[in-house]
């Protein structure tokens, strides 16, 4: 890692980087890569110098451990110059991403600590790293002899936080983690190798980016931009994967519920009720430049209902529900009071730090087809589809909201159904006229089911026409329209838990050929990746023979909901529908070029695990508890 590099690289914790420059050299050089594999949460990278090779270890717990052992295979005897070099800038990272201004470095001292080396920034208590070298020393003569070795361990403690623990207990210590968390998880095994690794790629992501807090673990954004807590993302992610393992959902919920906004504050966003968009800490917050607690967003809080809803659905967890029914009421509250700023009948924003406030959150996401700003307040099609799916959710525990989300139901189709097109609008301007814009957003209303049933089959029909089907999945925007661009964030690129969303809605619409192709689509490129490891997004470029899908260069990788779209993906070509409370679970799988069979074992399903194989569209049953029932 290098501190001149432009994409984040570095040892961070808490949204600042404790260490910004670290090199092993030999000879003054760095060694060469040879060899990169992944076990249980510990990296293993095979280098080589001349004649010397050289096997690293690596895991990450409290801070980061490295063990080097290097090795003389050779015949005679080989000498060489071993030098450690790091250095700390103690940025923040909203200000690597360039969202905040760089300010001027600060003196870093170099001073000993009681365990080794210690970078301390001159004007901060806490901004120290820790640096344990052993042997001690950061520049070192080897000599080895045929078959001899030296081995070399760093540590590096951000605030010195955590004590250097003997490396092989630590390194067990991760292992055991990632097995316990494994053991935990519902696996699927198909007769497809590359689509086995990513799914093990998806489910050891996932555990990577998941935080633990009293509320239960919690999963952050992804590397390196969003490695905190946010509250759309959380909940996609726990959604997806609640076959998977329904915890990463009741640890999200309880977090958010318990950090759930109370008083009205502009400079935050925060409104009783609210959900949170994001948790940063850090130098920006502790200057006050940036809040602790952001809750500029539109969408978390009538996606905190759809959360709700869908976790009771697949657990059963009536003690949840009602541990949660206050943060749920206020919920409601404020989707139908402050969520709706002009009383229109729609939730909207007017965008404060950032313009737009859905999912597609970039500035210049949302405009009419002449390329003019639309007036605020703004209405997203998919912000109405999530609330009208919480209220219907929430209406099978509490009968007294269905009236209500029939009138949504009613109204959106009404308003937000373009006849021309035959399509639904990308919003309702604050004039409200509707954002004429083609763009993927209607997948998450097939999703949410509020688009009327013969229309629904039309959404998801043109959603794969050519303008916006790229081969590698469906286009955030039609490439017809004037601000398309292959390679934009929210203006033409693939996303895949946008894809999945859609994926999911079409088969809700009865699209099922559609639905397999996109979903067979995205777990294809996630496939063609590197270490099968599906990113943030990736360009809209069409898909041509032989090749593979271009790399968004700032794309986080791994990232949280991008690893959750593989497991809703094949959700969708299972048609998995769960229904906890009458015990009852429907699978309906889709036949697939993708594979022939595969085998579920550990499904999560009303706090039980289930078994099952799927040959082609066949469903055979194994363990199976009592009291449930599947559907075929």
């Amino acid at each position: 890692m290098h501190h001149d590099s432009p994409d984040g690289h570095g040892v961070w914790m808490d949204d600042t980087r404790y260490l910004s420059d670290y090199k092993v050299l030999v000879n003054g050089v760095e060694p060469e890569a040879a060899g990169l594999s992944a076990d249980g949460g510990v990296l293993v990278f095979e280098l080589t110098s001349g004649p010397l090779r050289i096997h690293l270890e690596r895991y990450l717990t409290g801070g980061l451990h490295d063990r080097f052992t290097f090795s003389n295979p050779g015949t005679t005897s080989y000498g060489a110059y071993v030098d450690v070099m790091f250095a700390a800038d103690f940025v923040a990272m909203l200000r690597v991403r360039g969202i905040l201004p760089a300010t001027a470095p600060q003196p870093i001292a170099e001073v000993p600590g009681w365990q080794g080396t210690v970078l301390r920034e001159a004007a901060s208590d806490t901004h120290v790293t820790q640096l344990t070298v052993v042997p001690d020393g950061r520049h070192h003569r080897v000599e080895l002899e045929p078959g001899q070795q030296f081995v070399l361990r760093i540590d590096v403690i951000p605030r010195g936080a955590a004590e250097v623990r003997d490396f092989d207990a630590g390194l067990q210590s991760v292992r055991d983690s990632y097995a316990n968390w494994s053991a935990e998880c519902a696996h699927f095994e198909t007769d497809n190798a590359q689509l086995n690794e990513l799914i093990e790629q998806s489910r050891s992501d996932m555990r990577m980016l998941c935080d633990s807090y009293p509320t239960g673990i919690y999963p952050t954004g992804g590397l390196p931009w969003f490695a905190v807590p946010f509250g759309r993302d959380a909940l996609f992610t726990s959604m997806f994967a609640l076959p998977l393992n329904p915890d990463i959902a009741r640890g999200a919920l309880r977090f958010l519920a318990e950090h759930q906004g109370h008083k009205e504050d502009a400079d935050t966003e925060e409104q009783p009720g609210k959900i949170l968009h994001e948790v940063r800490r850090g130098e920006v917050v502790e200057s006050g430049v940036w809040p602790h607690i952001l809750f500029g967003t539109v969408d978390a809080t009538p996606l905190f209902l759809c959360g709700l809803a869908e976790t009771h659905d697949w657990t059963g967890d009536d003690a949840l529900l009602a541990e949660l029914r206050p943060a749920a009421d206020l919920a409601l509250a404020w989707c139908f009071q402050y969520g709706d700023s002009d009383q229109d009948g729609w939730i909207d924003y007017m965008g404060a730090r950032a313009r737009n406030q859905g999912w597609k959150d970039s500035n210049d996401s949302l405009t009419h087809t002449d390329g003019s700003t639309p007036p605020s307040p703004a209405a997203l099609c998919e912000v109405q589809a999530y609330f009208y799916r919480g209220l219907a959710g929430m209406a099978r525990m509490w009968p007294d909201l269905k009236g209500k989300a029939e009138e949504i139901e009613r109204k959106f189709n009404h308003d937000f159904w373009m006849g021309r097109p035959k399509f639904v609008a990308q919003a309702l301007d604050g004039a409200h006229r509707q954002v004429e814009a083609i763009t993927s957003n209607p997948g998450h209303c097939l999703w949410a089911g509020i688009v009327s049933a013969g229309r629904a089959r039309e959404v998801g029909e043109r959603l794969m026409q050519a303008d916006l089907w790229s081969g590698w999945g469906v286009r955030t925007l039609s490439d017809k329209a004037a601000n398309y661009d292959p390679c934009s964030y929210h203006n033409g690129a693939v996303w895949p838990h946008d894809c999945a969303l859609a994926a999911a809605g079409m088969r809700r619409a009865g699209c099922d050929r559609e639905a397999e192709l996109l979903a067979r689509s995205i777990l294809e490129a996630g496939m063609a990746f590197p270490d099968r490891r599906p990113p943030e997004l990736w360009c809209g470029n069409p898909r041509q023979p032989g090749e593979i899908p271009n790399d968004y260069r700032n794309s986080c990788s791994p990232q949280n909901w991008a690893a959750a779209s593989t497991f809703s993906l094949l959700s969708t070509l299972l048609g998995l529908e769960a229904d906890a409370p009458r015990g009852r679970l429907r699978i309906s799988p889709l036949k697939t070029p993708l594979f022939q069979r595969m085998q579920v074992t550990g499904l999560h399903f009303k706090g039980e695990r289930i078994d099952f194989t799927v040959e082609g569209d066949r469903v055979k049953k194994g363990r199976l508890p009592s009291g449930i029932k599947v559907e075929t």
